[in-house]
């Protein structure tokens, strides 16, 4: 079956909380669901509060395994800098320091992409996402946003896409049209 990667993006950590715990409630489990802060303080807390858990495995299976495809887009926007994979801490050209957790984080510093392979954006490319959406997720980042991202197959998607707009998601503009917050067919 056909998967897709699916965001959501909380400036309220209790948003994004309440979002992985509807996610979870829907049948995904904390390792299919992946969270990127600036703030670790929000990493620590999701996982207390959600039961996900920092991962050091890069051994990652579906969209975090081809992670490293897109690494070349944006190499050139930072330095080498190292991955701290274990402590759920990586380190991004352009964005500095995230907390991290879940199968693309664990993806993203197995395939070093945080030592200078390109940043966040190639890595989500490389993962599927559309690079116009990647460069939005890179903004949102930035601007100390949760991204929570989970694969869904195609026949889950309006659902995922609901209980993020739900939970008072950012980026719903990035949503197709019949899934925009307030716009719901």
């Amino acid at each position: 079956m056909q998967k897709k990667i699916i965001g959501g993006v909380f400036q309220d950590q209790q948003d994004a909380i309440n979002a992985i715990e509807a996610l979870k409630m829907d049948g995904y489990a904390t390792e299919d669901i992946t969270v990127f802060s600036k703030n670790k303080n929000d990493l620590d807390a999701l996982e207390n509060k959600t039961g996900a858990s920092t991962t050091d495995d890069s051994t990652s299976k579906g969209k975090g395994a081809s992670i490293g495809k897109g690494a070349g887009i944006g190499a050139g926007s930072g330095g080498v800098l190292g991955a701290l994979v274990g402590l759920g801490l990586l380190a991004i050209p352009g964005i500095g320091q995230i907390a991290a957790a879940g199968p693309l984080a664990a993806g993203l510093g197995g395939a070093g992409i945080g030592a200078g392979g390109g940043g966040i954006v190639g890595a989500l490319v490389g993962a599927g996402i559309p690079e116009e959406h990647a460069k939005d997720y890179e903004a949102y980042l930035k601007k100390n946003h949760i991204v929570v991202l989970v694969e869904a197959d195609i026949d889950q998607e309006s659902k995922v896409y609901d209980t993020f707009n739900t939970h008072r998601t950012e980026n719903s503009h990035m949503y197709p049209d019949n899934h925009q917050r307030g716009m719901r067919l």
